[in-house]
């Protein structure tokens, strides 16, 4: 899970915290990127606007993407489902 951000961003801000508690509760390693200090890490996942919120698979391939405008709800919906599903253990 790469949380994609930057210092300027209150929604980034607003959000950060709700999602650390998700990744506490959910098996999922939680990366915190801030767009301005590490751009190229950014443009490498191909991350044009913050927040952004990435899901990869044990091998790095991207899962799922949560761009700009997304709830916690949304993400917490999105982690029951998976680690609900037997066939992603």
């Amino acid at each position: 899970m790469l949380y994609f951000k930057n210092n300027t961003c209150s929604v980034c801000s607003a959000l950060f915290p709700r999602l650390e508690k998700l990744a506490e509760v959910f098996p999922v390693h939680f990366e915190t990127i801030d767009v301005t200090e590490n751009p190229m890490l950014a443009g490498q996942h191909l991350v044009f606007t913050v927040p952004a919120l990435l899901f990869l698979d044990d091998s790095g391939s991207e899962i799922k993407r949560f761009v700009r405008h997304f709830s916690e709800y949304e993400v917490k919906v999105f982690m029951e489902r998976i680690f609900d599903d037997s066939s992603w253990s």
